[in-house]
């Protein structure tokens, strides 16, 4: 038998239907890359309050990274400690607090960070990587080099962690494997600065001169600080 839809159902229908897209088309922009959107579409995620605690958590962790990225460290902290609280099981809260430290330069606070959301997603390789980065600032090359080299397990030839585990070599003197790594991350990217910095450094030490001096002219020419970077990360260059 054919069955009649009532016409207010319908009704009901049609209206609540644009309210449904809004939504989807809201959480679309909140979990997108462009800074802007996802800032202005996770604020009205949140001021709305009307998404459980995990959700919440979602949009205060993707609108603290944002933050962080624009460099708005204060607002970009307060939101992933909400995320973390909301959610004290997302590793990928954990994560991106550790990060807005590392950009604050506070790496012996984003290790512990890192090793949370390790231990919540033990595959999570850019977490791996993360950590590797911190600890090799810090000075703990032989824990940093385990983290680079079980994150290049997980995600095998991934640039920036090859990127991560040169400069890891480069601090523990071993020159000749802080290059190959270089060459395979400038591989894919060519124009990294700390890549092409990092591996002038490692020619330099293989007494290869014209090379290293190249390298390291064009990591300038891609950032003008990368220099002073490597001196503040505790490797000096020429």
């Amino acid at each position: 038998m054919h069955r009649v839809i009532p016409i207010a159902f319908v009704v009901l229908l049609l209206a609540t239907y644009p309210a449904r897209a809004q939504v989807g088309s809201l959480w679309d922009a909140c979990n997108g890359q462009d800074i802007e959107q996802v800032i202005e579409a996770c604020t009205r995620v949140i001021e709305a309050n009307k998404e459980p605690g995990d959700r919440l958590a979602t949009a205060y962790n993707n609108r603290g990274y944002a933050y962080t990225r624009q460099g708005a460290y204060d607002r970009g902290m307060a939101d992933l400690n909400a995320a973390v609280r909301l959610d004290p099981r997302n590793p990928l809260a954990f994560n991106n607090r550790g990060y807005a430290w590392t950009r604050q330069d506070q790496h012996e606070r984003a290790v512990p960070d890192f090793s949370r959301a390790i231990q919540l997603d033990p595959e999570f390789a850019a977490a791996f990587n993360n950590r590797c980065w911190s600890r090799a600032i810090l000075g703990a090359l032989t824990e940093a080099l385990a983290d680079c080299d079980e994150s290049l397990r997980l995600r095998p030839n991934a640039p920036t962690t090859l990127d991560s585990r040169g400069f890891v070599y480069l601090r523990l003197d071993r020159p000749q494997q802080a290059l190959a790594d270089y060459n395979a991350a400038l591989e894919m990217r060519p124009h990294s600065a700390t890549s092409l910095y990092g591996r002038g450094l490692a020619y330099l030490k293989l007494s290869d001169q014209a090379q290293g001096e190249r390298d390291i002219a064009a990591a300038r020419q891609a950032d003008a600080d990368v220099a002073s970077k490597f001196r503040g990360w505790g490797v000096a260059g020429p």
